[in-house]
């Protein structure tokens, strides 16, 4: 059985994933506009800058998520500290 495990802390989830060994992290950006409903029946188009960052250590997924954050500043930090990175757009356009 797969789990799940969900991080609001940077150091935190780098703090685990090193304890456990885990070398390779995917970085999921996402930087678009999007329709979101703001109100009832009210849309409104906003921008959307959300990263997570992944790491998997079988059966389990580690996750990092965070809102209008520095992605070059974190994927650099996240370099110099070893780890190997795959670089995603989760964009829907």
């Amino acid at each position: 059985m797969q789990r799940e495990i969900c991080y609001d802390r940077l150091e935190h989830f780098l703090e685990d994933i090193k304890r456990l060994g885990i070398t390779k992290l995917a970085f999921a950006e996402t930087r678009e506009k999007r329709p979101t409903q703001v109100g009832p029946g009210l849309l409104q188009v906003v921008d959307i800058s959300r990263l997570e960052i992944l790491a998997y250590s079988r059966p389990t997924i580690y996750k990092f998520k965070i809102a209008d954050a520095d992605f070059d500043h974190i994927h650099d930090r996240l370099i110099a500290d070893g780890f190997e990175i795959t670089r995603r757009s989760r964009n829907i356009t």
